[in-house]
């Protein structure tokens, strides 16, 4: 009889340790009371915790501080990477040095009538001679939809690229390496920067589960060329256009779960320019397709964010009929909370990411990428972080290894 007793207790427990897991539960925690609205699944920006109007006038920004110590392998050419965030050419040898450098950024928000505003976001990187203009759109949201179930907003002008979530990664006060990760770099068009017209919004499916979604149509960009399209943001300004659109499932519990998957295709390029050599893609006329998942997941004293991505180019009269590209990044994370009044949180973070990306030559260029870090996080608004990366250029440089050390300090208003 006892050991049916005992026997029934057992399950009893695993059954009530199974039911909270499959709430999204951790043994001891209780289920939140409250559930979620339409703003707790909105889709993640960088620039979202500055830039959203929420007010007649909104103004808002951060300074970054970084320290390179720099192997002499690092750059922006092939065979000399990782690229560093924020970019320090030398004019004497045209790659990335190890020294000071400096990033800022001023977004101006506000919305002088009820749903209708206005955005700019300002970007002075290096040696902030030549600021550039990364987002300048308006707004309108559109009254709640579905009983407020679900909500629809328009953008129109220049926007970040809504493909995935590597646009995180160019924003030094998001950035924890202070270093592109491969994949951002080069599996889909970097620093890509739509004009054109965006809708998104979300819809609240269940209790604690939603979606978010977005379509965007505009110019496009004119190539996968990093450095151009850094200088440049990459906007195009001629009849070519491209189709960009993300859908999300959000999850929100005892942990924050955000499901992506994205997908976009359009025209790079008409016509063949004698600007670029035979052996440079954009000498060609080309279209391009670009997918992938991404995944973000917050938990108390955990944090995960990762993606993968393929792309296309395919060109025409060029020596090859197409470029494949693929990658991804994973980035996992503990926060540690302690006791103390003068740090909030601290973070130590890991990555490994990579890229494979063909050429016109018949080669696949591989780089591999991994490392650590530590991001403490003294108050609200200041922040240190000290990473350590080193990357592999696996298949064309074998012998190369591209190792950094980087300490930046932000400070945001």
């Amino acid at each position: 009889m006892q050991r049916a007793r005992r026997g029934l207790i057992r399950a009893s427990v695993l059954v009530s340790f199974f039911g909270t897991l499959s709430a999204g539960l951790l043994p001891g925690q209780e289920e939140p009371s409250d559930t979620v609205t339409l703003s707790d699944i909105r889709r993640t920006t960088a620039s979202g915790q500055y830039a959203h109007p929420t007010s007649f006038f909104r103004l808002h920004g951060y300074v970054t501080m970084v320290y390179v110590e720099a192997q002499d392998g690092l750059g922006s050419e092939v065979g000399a990477t990782p690229q560093i965030l924020v970019s320090g050419l030398s004019p004497r040898t045209g790659v990335n040095e190890s020294g000071f450098r400096n990033d800022a950024a001023v977004f101006v928000g506000g919305e002088p009538l009820r749903g209708v505003g206005a955005v700019v976001e300002l970007h002075f990187v290096g040696n902030g001679l030549d600021p550039v203009i990364t987002e300048a759109k308006v707004t309108w949201d559109v009254a709640g939809l579905a009983g407020g179930d679900a909500s629809l907003r328009f953008a129109f002008g220049r926007f970040w690229w809504p493909f995935g979530i590597h646009n995180h990664e160019w924003f030094s006060a998001v950035n924890t390496f202070s270093v592109l990760s491969p994949a951002a770099g080069e599996a889909v068009p970097a620093h890509y920067n739509e004009v054109g017209a965006m809708a998104e919004g979300e819809w609240l499916v269940g209790r604690r589960v939603g979606i978010n979604y977005v379509a965007a149509v505009g110019n496009g960009v004119p190539s996968f060329e990093l450095m151009d399209n850094v200088m440049a943001t990459a906007f195009d300004a001629d009849g070519d256009r491209s189709l960009t659109g993300r859908l999300a499932v959000a999850v929100r519990s005892a942990a924050k779960v955000d499901l992506g998957f994205s997908a976009a295709r359009g025209r790079m390029r008409s016509g063949t320019s004698t600007d670029f050599g035979i052996d440079d893609p954009r000498r060609y006329g080309a279209e391009f397709w670009a997918l992938g998942p991404d995944l973000r997941v917050e938990a108390p004293g955990f944090r995960l964010s990762g993606y993968y991505y393929r792309s296309r180019e395919d060109l025409e009269g060029a020596p090859l009929p197409r470029l494949d590209r693929r990658g991804a990044t994973v980035e996992p994370a503990i926060v540690l909370t302690p006791r103390s009044k003068q740090v909030q949180r601290v973070s130590l973070v890991g990555r490994w990411g990579y890229a494979d990306e063909e050429t016109l030559a018949g080669q696949t260029l591989r780089r591999t990428q991994f490392g650590a870090g530590v991001e403490v996080q003294a108050t609200d608004l200041l922040k240190a972080k000290l990473a350590y990366l080193v990357q592999r250029e696996g298949r064309d440089a074998p012998q190369v290894a591209n190792n950094l050390l980087a300490l930046a300090i932000t400070a945001e208003f």
